[in-house]
């Protein structure tokens, strides 16, 4: 899954620690046509700031990035369908690592996935398995089943952190679950959207 870039002949610059190619060119010379090899487009993996999704995917559209932010379609009992994103928090960007320094400093981007002094990347393969799931939920939306006993985890709210058990089926989007607090076990009802399975 990582690939250290090796460049194709030329000299080698360093970016903290990337090897960058550098083109060779004499001076005051134009490159003849195909004689400069191009690196190859990855797809690169980026942590985004959750928050700052949408100027991201602006700011990557306005500087020419072919992105993916993989989404899946889920249903929960009693619901309609939802559209969520499959990973939160990353984001996949086709490019070269000749691009490196454009794509590290895109307000919304929190850092260029690595591996040592290695850039991760995923394979076309691995994308287009991705947008095959992401194409079926469509039709057939992910269902996100419910059981008595089983242990959740509260992402929201004053209890956010804590671990629980589901204590009854959902009703009306809420469900109760099953708390120790302060030395005792407590029932409390909680919106749904508000636990993670």
């Amino acid at each position: 899954m990582y690939n250290p870039f090796n460049c194709p002949g030329g000299g080698i610059g360093r970016h903290k620690g990337f090897k960058i190619p550098r083109r060779q060119l004499r001076a005051g010379s134009s490159p003849a046509l195909g004689t400069i090899k191009y690196m190859k487009k990855e797809w690169l993996i980026a942590l985004y700031k959750i928050n700052e999704i949408n100027r991201l995917e602006k700011n990557l559209s306005n500087q020419g990035f072919n992105y993916y932010l993989p989404k899946i379609t889920t249903k929960k009992v009693n619901s309609i369908p939802e559209v969520e994103i499959l990973f939160p928090g990353y984001i996949f960007i086709n490019t070269t690592v000749e691009n490196y320094s454009a794509l590290k400093y895109t307000k919304g981007m929190k850092k260029i996935l690595t591996f040592g002094n290695k850039i991760s990347y995923l394979s076309n393969d691995d994308i287009k398995a991705m947008q095959i799931i992401e194409k079926t939920s469509k039709s057939c939306p992910v269902s996100r089943k419910v059981r008595i006993g089983q242990d959740v985890l509260i992402s929201k709210g004053s209890l956010r952190g804590s671990i629980a058990k589901i204590c009854s089926l959902p009703s009306r989007e809420r469900v109760e679950i099953l708390l120790y607090f302060l030395g005792s076990f407590r029932r409390v009802s909680v919106s749904e959207k508000d636990i993670i399975f």
